[in-house]
């Protein structure tokens, strides 16, 4: 399978250079170095066990032939023969997997409209591309995009299929499984309306999300639930600038169509300004006492949009039913590196001995109740791009916070070529 994908990336690209019918075409390649390691749970810092670590290898085209256009990518991901004496773990489901993670294709249809068919990234409230990871995760999708209306862009998409192990995805830290393979529930279905002018900005997003129940995700507790549950939800946010200060509202509702159904809602608000040479953040955000957290639908609820996130306080903690989140951040550059500090705090409403949203994500309330800290440092060295991530966390819940606070660091080194 590695060899056909290989010659076939090897053919595309001599097409490229000889096929005068081909327009516009642009290659593209990174190499990456993703490493975290941590001293939770009694572990020591750059010791094996607890670091996980990956290689990672991204080849892109894209070009077009007349009015289509198209795009691919293909990752290469590897431990390069360090798992077991470096690093524990890697950061995909697969071993030296060569996979292709984008081939897609963009055509004009009529009245202003756009369509863009097969495996893509996705950037839409509660099923996106999550790009933290050592690999992103992509869909299988069909996207339509008008702008035949002055400031207005209109959305339609379905999604049929993703990469990260969808099916018996356990709590939270989700690794991309290669090929773009795994159902996507029974399909999910989105609309949107994406209004922007010079002084507002304000998107509506509504999703249909099919038969959760055949695959084996159970996204809330319950004591059954019909195999053809369906989730909907809906999403608005509105951005606008108040003087020095840019503004951003949030509002979200997410159910489903169980008998018993508790729906959940979502606000947030958070604003940023700039000081001298320094951008000063605040966001707070609440979640109701409902049944579903307000996150990536795709990735087991790991990465939220709420605007109160951290690094890990995310999707798994802000975006649960109960959570309230504030989060401070300051950040600039100092001479060439970049820098950023901040904390996140949050707090969840439901009793100690209450288990908390989809799968019981982190046990009982307590262990939702975090305080995290985050230091990041980036910088160029010639061709290369370097990102470190200095991290603290701790937990209410004395147990939680002796399995899995402590100090967490994370290295990642790109080049492109």
């Amino acid at each position: 399978m590695k060899k056909i994908i290989v010659s076939a990336v090897v053919a595309a690209m001599a097409l490229s250079t000889t096929a005068s019918a081909l327009e516009d075409i642009k290659t593209s390649g990174q190499a990456k170095l993703w490493y975290e390691t941590n001293d939770a749970n009694k572990a020591d810092l750059f010791t094996v066990a607890p670091s996980t670590g990956e290689v990672v290898f991204k080849l892109g085209m894209t070009g077009k032939q007349g009015n289509v256009g198209f795009g691919t990518t293909v990752y290469q991901t590897s431990s390069m023969g360090l798992e077991g004496t470096l690093v524990g773990a890697t950061r995909d489901n697969t071993s030296s997997a060569m996979y292709v993670g984008e081939a897609y294709i963009t055509a004009p249809l009529i009245a202003s409209t756009i369509m863009k068919f097969g495996k893509q990234e996705l950037d839409t409230p509660l099923a996106f591309t999550e790009t933290w990871n050592a690999t992103p995760n992509t869909f299988n999708a069909a996207v339509l995009v008008n702008n035949s209306i002055a400031n207005l862009t209109l959305i339609g998409a379905y999604v049929g299929q993703t990469n990260t192990g969808i099916t018996g995805t356990s709590v939270g830290s989700f690794k991309t499984s290669g090929e773009v393979d795994d159902q996507y529930f029974g399909g999910a279905f989105a609309i949107a309306g994406l209004y922007k002018n010079d002084a507002l900005a304000a998107n509506l997003w509504a999703y249909q999300v099919n038969n959760v129940g055949t695959n084996g995700l159970t996204w809330f507790t319950a004591a059954a639930q019909p195999l053809d549950l369906s989730v909907n939800a809906l999403w608005a946010d509105a951005s606008m600038k108040a003087g020095v200060v840019n503004l951003t509202g949030t509002a979200a509702y997410v159910t489903h169509d169980n008998d018993n159904a508790d729906a959940t809602s979502a606000f947030a608000l958070s604003a940023d300004t700039k000081v001298s040479d320094v951008t000063l953040f605040a966001a707070a955000s609440t979640v109701s006492e409902g049944d579903l957290p307000v996150a990536n639908t795709a990735t087991g609820f790991k990465k939220s949009k709420l605007p109160t996130e951290g690094v890990y306080t995310d999707g798994l903690y802000v975006a649960q039913p109960g959570a309230t989140a504030f989060k401070l951040k300051a950040s600039g550059k100092l001479g060439t590196t970049g820098l950023a500090l901040q904390g996140v705090m949050n707090k969840n409403s439901h009793d100690d001995t209450d288990t908390v949203g989809a799968l019981g994500l982190s046990g009982l309330a307590p262990a939702h109740e975090t305080t995290e800290v985050d230091l990041f440092i980036t910088q160029k060295l010639g061709d290369f791009s370097l990102t470190g991530i200095l991290m603290n966390r701790s937990f209410a819940d004395s147990v939680t916070d002796d399995a899995k606070g402590g100090n967490y660091i994370r290295v990642i080194a790109a080049v492109n070529f």
